[in-house]
């Protein structure tokens, strides 16, 4: 018996294609159906939905449609970079499972090379266990494939494909054929380095490769991420124009009232689906109650210490470094009878 779209999954109604599709390329109905029913018939991996199909959200399938269903004149596809930047829990890990997946199986290129990336091996492990215990849920990709989870790699016999995490070094990423790449939490990355070596000229033997970029917000402004969300960003206002990048960017703008529930929408567009609306209220309240909490922004310096940054924090920090501070000496001097100072003068006060 075929399993039925359940109603709390509803289906993208009256899809258009993207504004920025060019007057030279056509939306191919063919090509997206294509992606969107592979992809529907892997199941998810985590939680309450866990065994059951990954049936599309709206915004998932505007991006799977967009991306593999506006193609020029010789069929390839128009956008070469998707930038997708969305909060956490909206089902980003497992959509981009699927892009691999898809780029890997069902994309007919010969030989496909698809990495999965991130700023470390064991974030960009994250999106290939979900690829993993997809396929293994999907018994018509198993008996097409080799998984060899040790070493993070799935070989396509059909098409003598493979999807490879790559590790964090980046010296040893030059000469890929990159048909696909899939780079997680594009935040994260703590230099250009590595986002270069994959993007620039390692596809330029492949005909249509696609670098599928998710993301979470970032808040560093010399990052690459930040670079990529400015261009999305400016790209969405008409101020640039790259026609084979593909902006998606989920969040409040400056004149958003991030107390409106109807906002949270913007910023989480699968409220209601993956995320309860009652947990995000919950997390309100928190910010609410516990502001100075909320304010910090962690960093981490050239010999690897974590600290509290004032310059990446928009008001004052003092409660919680004093905190830490107070913290820190209890752990130091734990067992150790030592007064405080002020038992033997009082408060200077000036």
């Amino acid at each position: 018996m075929a399993e039925c779209r359940p109603k709390k999954c509803p289906k993208l109604k009256d899809y258009k294609p993207s504004r920025f599709m060019l007057p030279t390329c056509h939306y191919d109905a063919a090509k997206a159906d294509r992606a969107v029913t592979f992809i529907e018939n892997l199941r998810h991996t985590k939680g309450k939905w866990a065994g059951k199909r990954f049936w599309l959200l709206p915004w998932q399938e505007q991006i799977i449609r967009d991306v593999f269903g506006i193609v020029d004149e010789k069929g390839n596809r128009q956008f070469r970079t998707a930038y997708v930047e969305i909060g956490k829990k909206n089902g980003k890990s497992e959509l981009a499972a699927a892009v691999a997946l898809y780029l890997l199986f069902a994309d007919n290129e010969p030989s496909a090379e698809v990495y999965g990336a991130a700023a470390d091996r064991q974030q960009a492990s994250i999106v290939f266990d979900v690829a993993h215990q997809m396929v293994q849920m999907t018994p018509a990709l198993l008996k097409r494939c080799k998984i060899m989870a040790a070493t993070k790699r799935i070989v396509n016999y059909g098409n003598a494909g493979f999807y490879q995490v790559l590790s964090a070094e980046v010296g040893t990423k030059h000469g890929l054929n990159v048909s696909g790449l899939v780079l997680d939490e594009v935040h994260a990355q703590p230099n250009r380095k590595l986002y270069d070596v994959l993007t620039k000229g390692s596809g330029d033997a492949r005909e249509q490769p696609l670098f599928f970029l998710i993301t979470t917000a970032g808040t560093d402004k010399e990052s690459i991420c930040y670079e990529l969300h400015m261009k999305a960003l400016d790209l969405l206002a008409g101020r640039k124009i790259d026609h084979t990048f593909y902006p998606v960017v989920y969040g409040l703008t400056d004149e958003d009232d991030w107390h409106d529930e109807a906002n949270w929408y913007k910023a989480n567009p699968s409220l209601g689906q993956t995320i309860q609306i009652q947990r995000v209220r919950d997390a309100y309240q928190e910010a609410l109650d516990n502001p100075a909490e909320g304010n910090v922004v962690v960093d981490t310096d050239p010999a690897g210490n974590i600290k509290p940054t004032k310059a990446k924090s928009p008001e004052k920090i003092d409660g919680i470094v004093a905190a830490i501070m107070a913290l820190d000496r209890c752990i130091r001097n734990e067992g150790q009878q030592q007064g405080s100072v002020y038992d033997e003068r009082d408060m200077i006060v000036f």
